[in-house]
């Protein structure tokens, strides 16, 4: 296994001091993603988001909108564990999809309607509940990719002026920017190293959808 590569400067993007190299790696995947989706979000201080899909994306989207963009938070998944974690790492309300009749509803009830909503989670039920539970004027930021057709009502998103916006990883800027969050302590990836031996399990688990936050496979060991 090769212990360096070469690459052109141009595309490198320095890891800050004080950033640990097994968070950064989060961060260049999962944390740029979600740092760029909120961006397309236009989330301001105050406001409310909603991140659906609570995992190794959703984690960090909670931290970048709570901690760097200073808004209220609710994070929705089908996973309490995952859930547990996000309102530790700042979510002010967490909803399990399979313990409510309308998630929509409720984020109606509980915020006035979403300022904007970022789905990571790879479920058309996601995306279709992040329409409605945003208010007029809203943003559905879309990073997850499901196989199905989302289902948009052409009148809600008229009379609403919704928008519904496609956002994929980042620039190097934003990935600069990402990195200096973490770096910062303002954003802490949930990292797990295992050795590469572990690999195979590594790979059952995200399967079965055990895995908190993310996963960095050691070739040392």
């Amino acid at each position: 296994m090769a212990e360096q590569c070469i690459v052109t400067a141009d595309y490198a993007v320095k890891v800050p001091e004080g950033l640990d190299p097994v968070q950064a790696s989060s961060i260049t995947c999962a944390g740029v993603t979600t740092y760029k989706a909120i961006k397309e979000a236009q989330l301001q201080p105050g406001q409310w988001t909603v991140i659906f899909g609570a995992g190794g994306l959703g984690n960090l989207a909670v931290q970048y909108a709570k901690k760097v963009f200073n808004a209220h938070v609710v994070a929705v998944d089908i996973n309490n564990d995952k859930l547990a974690l996000a309102k530790e790492v700042g979510a002010d309300i967490v909803i399990n999809g399979h313990e409510v009749d309308d998630v929509a509803a409720l984020i109606q009830e509980k915020t006035g309607g979403a300022h904007s909503a970022v789905v990571t989670a790879v479920s058309k039920v996601a995306f279709n509940q992040a329409v409605d539970s945003v208010r007029a004027g809203g943003r559905v930021v879309a990073v997850g990719l499901p196989s199905e057709m989302m289902d948009i009502s052409i009148v809600k998103t008229v009379l609403d002026g919704i928008q519904v916006i496609g956002s994929l990883v980042g620039t190097r800027k934003d990935l600069e920017e990402a990195f200096q969050f973490g770096a910062e302590g303002l954003v802490v990836p949930v990292v797990q190293k295992r050795p590469v031996s572990d690999a195979v399990d590594v790979f059952d688990e995200m399967e079965a959808g055990t895995i908190q936050g993310r996963m960095v496979l050691d070739f040392t060991h």
